[in-house]
């Protein structure tokens, strides 16, 4: 556990200075939190900006990964990941694109993003970006603000909780004013020493019941959009594709995919692979930065989720 003494991000900007040090990390790859920002720290002096519980998320920084790491050649690179995140690196990681031995990852539990115009406009009204992040944690206990105007791709997330990572930070279900939980899988640095020592296992057990919860509450809003527009959604990987051509060559979504860096689908005779945008799909962490960049502003969200779930239930036959 870690004791936060009222200010959870400051404790948290306190483990990630002492781990960056024990770590004897070169940089920390951060998540941006206004535009513009740079998505690396090379130093520990500028953590005190970093803020991983911000409702915003304005691109998926596994995009970046694969140039730091070229970068920072011969060191060691730690990474601050959103649960979506987590799982795009995973599958970056499976194509070979990313040498995750040299890679320190730190995942966090996701309290759910404003789309951007709706962040800015509720910053507006609270004055500050830190408002709307001391709202959200406020509500890390009863596992955040069931907010509808989240981003669809928060609404439907399949596991909003940090997992997979070799430092997990949790606060959903938590009273993150007195604690947050540290799940570690990187034994070569002293945790008792890092942290403040063992966890109540009751908070566990009340984190992982809050993660169910939150897992079938996603998965019924999922099934309740989809029914919903049962009637629009492409049925099929083809359906999409001709979807696509209505797109032009506009690539948007493709641009703004981590999974597309390192695999980005081909085109033959003016007409995306069939089985590169399977590929794609099947690969989807859900992360809805798609969506988010579609000038068209389609529901690509949900649009590939389904379709997803389409490939998954044929595979299955």
């Amino acid at each position: 556990m870690l004791k936060t003494k009222g200010d959870p991000l400051g404790a948290v900007h306190c483990l990630l200075r002492d781990v960056w040090q024990a770590a004897g990390l070169d940089a920390l790859v951060i998540p941006q939190n206004v535009k513009g920002q740079k998505h690396i720290l090379t130093a520990p002096a500028g953590l005190e900006e970093v803020n991983p519980f911000q409702p915003l998320m304005l691109m998926n920084i596994v995009k970046v990964i694969p140039d730091v790491l070229k970068e920072h050649k011969d060191g060691r690179v730690g990474v601050l990941l959103r649960p979506c995140e987590m799982r795009a690196l995973n599958e970056v990681a499976e194509r070979g694109a990313i040498q995750t031995e040299r890679l320190l990852t730190l995942c966090v539990d996701c309290l759910g993003t404003f789309p951007e115009d709706e962040f800015e406009w509720r910053s507006a009204r609270k004055d500050s970006e830190k408002g709307l992040t001391g709202e959200a944690l406020q509500f890390a206990s009863q596992g955040g603000i069931s907010a509808y105007r989240y981003r669809a791709a928060c609404q439907m997330c399949v596991s909003p909780g940090a997992t997979g990572a070799e430092v997990n930070i949790g606060i959903l279900s938590l009273p993150v004013r007195q604690t947050v939980l540290v799940e570690v899988k990187n034994g070569a640095l002293d945790w008792k020493t890092l942290t403040d020592g063992t966890a109540d296992p009751v908070l566990s057990k009340k984190r992982d019941i809050m993660l169910a919860k939150l897992s079938e509450r996603h998965t019924h809003t999922r099934e309740r959009v989809i029914s919903g527009l049962m009637e629009t959604l492409p049925t099929d990987v083809d359906a999409l594709l001709d979807q696509f051509e209505n797109c032009g060559s506009c690539q948007m979504c493709m641009d703004a995919c981590p999974i597309c860096t390192v695999e980005y689908p081909r085109k033959v005779e003016g007409r995306y692979r069939r089985e590169d945008v399977a590929a794609w799909l099947a690969s989807c962490a859900g992360c809805g930065m798609c969506e988010q960049s579609c000038p068209q502003h389609l529901p690509l969200s949900i649009i590939f989720t389904h379709v997803k779930q389409q490939l998954q239930q044929a595979l299955a036959m």
